[in-house]
């Protein structure tokens, strides 16, 4: 799931209706915030469940610490091959937050992941996002406001 800012609150239940059900697959988060210290929203319980097992990866955005900004789109590029690797194993993608300008970049970092890890051409990488992915097999939803 990508989840910055507020987007991660429906992550949070996830992880917590999962710990209830017992289920034990693998689950990812990118998480993208300004500010680590002041901004990573449940950053406690995100990383107690990553410790306990039940989160699997965990991949931080703070785009203020740093001179140049690092957004989630940039995380998931920098996991490429493995994010590709996720999906291709049947992995389902969630977005959930922004949608002016973080879905926005997201999807297109999932485009550039497909074209890029796939070899896919340009019109080829769309089509695996915007039909396969979103519309046949419904493994990328957006919850996006």
């Amino acid at each position: 799931m990508v989840g910055p800012g507020t987007g991660i609150v429906p992550f949070r239940a996830f992880l917590e209706q999962r710990a209830l059900d017992g289920a034990t697959g693998r689950n990812w988060l990118f998480f993208g915030e300004q500010r680590r210290a002041t901004d990573f929203l449940y950053g406690e319980e995100f990383l107690a469940s990553q410790k306990q097992g039940r989160l699997h990866r965990l991949d931080l955005a703070f785009s203020r610490d740093q001179a140049h900004k690092i957004y989630v789109q940039h995380r998931m590029k920098e996991q490429a091959k493995d994010l590709w690797a996720w999906l291709q194993g049947g992995a389902y993608f969630y977005v959930c937050g922004d949608a002016h300008r973080m879905a926005k970049d997201v999807h297109q970092a999932l485009i550039d992941i497909a074209r890029e890890q796939g070899g896919l051409a340009p019109e080829a990488a769309a089509e695996y996002v915007n039909v396969t992915l979103m519309r046949t097999e419904k493994r990328y939803l957006r919850d996006v406001y």
